[in-house]
C-alpha cells in the first residue's frame, strides 16, 4: 500500500474505551502517516473510501514501542561473557569497543537492530547512542520510527569531549521537520549521573526547558554510579538530578534501570512527568532486576525496554511483559517463608509460605491484567514525547500498527487476544506492520519478506563485514 491516504477496516481493532483496551470492528482512516478519524465498521450498503483494505477478522493493536534500545550494539552478542556481566561491563567492555567505531559502524549496526525490532513488531524504539547522524540514516533506511537521544558524556566514556557538537545535532535534529516527517524525532541524552558532570547536567536542564524535549538517562544502574554521587555531592544519583534542575526542569524524563534508587529517591519524582524505564530480561543477566514493586507504590509509570542485544539477546519488547506479570512471584520462592519451610518442613510453615505468595500475588493482581502491560509498550511511552504521539488507535496518532494473524496456533482459539498479547510468544503470528503510515512488509508474509529483501541481504552483510573487521582491529590494538 503506497497511497498517502487509505482506510484499514477490521472486526477486530483494539481501542481504548473508559480507560480500558476493548476490541470493536472499525475502520481507521490514515493520511499521510497519522490517524484522521476510527469509526464502527460503514454498513456494507454505505459507498467505501477508494483506497481501503479489508483484513476481515484479523486483529490490528497499536505497534509496540521499545522504550531503551541501544540497536547497534547487537555487534556485542556474543563478546560479553557472563562473568564479565558481573562486573561495570559498561566501563569494562563496552567503552573499551565503542571508541574504535566509526560513524559507517554504527549505521551498519543500528541497521540490524532496527530490522529486528520491525520483525519483533516494534514500530518505535527510544534509542540512546552515538554516532549521531549515522543512526538517523540507519533508521532512515529500514523504515523504523525512533526517539533518538544522541549519547552526551563529559566525564569518562567514548563521547567524552564532544558534549557540544552532540547538543547542537539534538537541536537541530529536534528542529528538523524531515527527519519528523519519517518518524525521527531527537530528546536529550545525558548517559548517566556519573558520565555526565554538574555543569553539563545544568546545560540539559536548561535545554529541555527551552525546547520542551524530554530527556532519556540510564539512571542508578550501578554501585560504581552511586558511589561517584555521594562521593561528588553527597548525594543519590537521583539526588544529583534534583540538585541540577533538571528534575524540574524537564518537560518529561525517561529514567531507565533504577537499580540504586530509595524509597526517598522516588518521592522526588513526579508521576506525571517522570517514568521508569524498566528492562527486566537484561536485568536478569546481572543477577539484579530493579523493584518494580516499589516504583508502582510511590506512584509511579514504568515504561518497558529490552536495552540492548548485548546484554537481552532479544529485542522483542513484547516478551518483557510476561517476566513483568510474574517476576514478582520469586520473591516467594527466595523470602523468610520458604527459607523456614525448608528448615522446617511442617504444615504451618507451608500455610506460612501460601500467605505469603497471595499476599504478594494481591499486591501485584493488576500485572496480571493484559491492560496494564500493555500499556508499558503502548500509551505509556507513548505520551512521553509530544511529536511522536503513538500507542493508541485514535485521530491524531502515528499509524504504527500491528496486524495479527488471527489463524496462527499462537492466538488459537482466540477467545481473548489481549491476553495472547501479553503472555503469549506471537512474534511469528505477524501477518503486517505498519510504520508510519506504510506497511513495512507483505501482508502475509511479514518475517519472509523482510528477511530475503534485498535491502536486509545488503545491510547484513555490511554489518558482518564490518564486525569482522572491528574484531580483528581490536585484536590488534
Amino acid at each position: 500500500m503506497k497511497a498517502s491516504s487509505f482506510v484499514l477496516e477490521s472486526q477486530r481493532v483494539v481501542l481504548d474505551e473508559a480507560d480500558s483496551l476493548v476490541i470493536r470492528p472499525a475502520e481507521i482512516h490514515i493520511d499521510n502517516g497519522f490517524i484522521t478519524k476510527v469509526e464502527p465498521l460503514s454498513e456494507p450498503s454505505l459507498p467505501k473510501a477508494e483506497h481501503r483494505i479489508d483484513l476481515g477478522n484479523q486483529l490490528i493493536s497499536p505497534a509496540f514501542i521499545n522504550s531503551h534500545t541501544h540497536l547497534s550494539m547487537g555487534m556485542f552478542r556474543g563478546l560479553s561473557q557472563p562473568v564479565q556481566l558481573q562486573t561495570n561491563v559498561v566501563e569494562s567492555l563496552y567503552f573499551q569497543v565503542e571508541q574504535h567505531l566509526v560513524e559507517a559502524d554504527i549505521r551498519a549496526f543500528t541497521r540490524m537492530g532496527a530490522y529486528e525490532s520491525l520483525l519483533a513488531g516494534v514500530g518505535c524504539v527510544w534509542d540512546h547512542y552515538y554516532g549521531k547522524q549515522a543512526v538517523v540514516d540507519a533508521l532512515r533506511d529500514v523504515g523504523l520510527c525512533a526517539v533518538f537521544a544522541p549519547t552526551l558524556q563529559d566525564q569518562g566514556g567514548p563521547a567524552a569531549g564532544r558534549a557540544d557538537d552532540v547538543l547542537d545535532f539534538t537541536i537541530a535534529l529536534h528542529r528538523d521537520s524531515a527527519a519528523q516527517k519519517d518518524g525521527i524525532v531527537a530528546a536529550l541524552g545525558p548517559h548517566a549521573s556519573d558520565t555526565v558532570s554538574v555543569d553539563l547536567w545544568k546545560r540539559i536542564a536548561e535545554l529541555s526547558d527551552t525546547h520542551q524535549l524530554p530527556v532519556h538517562a540510564h539512571i542508578a544502574q550501578s554501585v560504581e554510579e552511586l558511589n561517584r554521587s555521594h562521593h561528588q555531592l553527597n548525594c543519590s544519583p537521583i539526588g544529583k538530578l534534583e540538585q541540577t534542575g533538571v528534575l524540574d526542569a524537564a518537560p518529561a524524563m525517561l529514567l531507565v534501570h533504577g537499580l540504586f534508587v530509595t524509597h526517598q529517591d522516588l518521592k522526588r519524582l513526579h508521576p506525571s512527568r517522570h517514568v521508569l524505564g524498566y528492562c527486566p530480561f537484561s536485568q536478569l543477566q546481572f543477577d539484579y532486576p530493579a523493584q518494580l514493586e516499589s516504583w508502582r507504590r510511590a506512584g509511579l509509570s514504568f515504561a518497558l525496554g529490552t536495552d540492548c542485544g548485548g546484554c537481552n539477546d532479544s529485542m522483542s519488547v513484547q516478551q518483557e511483559m510476561r517476566l513483568v506479570a510474574g517476576g514478582h512471584a520469586f520473591e516467594t520462592t527466595w523470602g523468610a517463608e520458604h527459607d523456614h519451610f525448608r528448615v522446617t518442613g511442617g504444615p504451618d510453615a507451608a500455610i506460612a509460605v501460601a500467605e505469603a505468595r497471595r499476599r504478594r500475588f494481591q499486591r501485584n493482581i493488576d500485572l496480571n491484567d493484559p491492560t496494564t502491560l500493555l500499556r508499558s509498550v503502548w500509551q505509556v511511552p507513548g505520551h512521553l514525547h509530544p511529536a511522536m504521539p503513538l500507542g493508541r488507535i485514535a485521530a491524531g496518532y502515528r499509524a504504527n500498527l500491528v496486524v495479527w494473524d488471527m489463524n496462527h496456533p499462537a492466538f488459537w482459539p482466540g477467545t481473548d487476544p489481549l491476553r495472547v498479547l501479553t503472555f503469549g510468544d506471537v512474534g511469528s503470528a505477524i501477518y503486517g506492520l505498519m510504520v508510519n503510515g506504510q506497511f513495512v512488509s507483505q501482508l502475509g508474509e511479514h518475517s519472509q519478506s523482510i528477511l530475503a529483501s534485498p535491502a536486509f541481504q545488503a545491510a547484513r552483510q555490511e554489518a558482518s563485514e564490518r564486525l569482522a573487521s572491528l574484531l580483528k582491529q581490536i585484536r590488534v590494538t
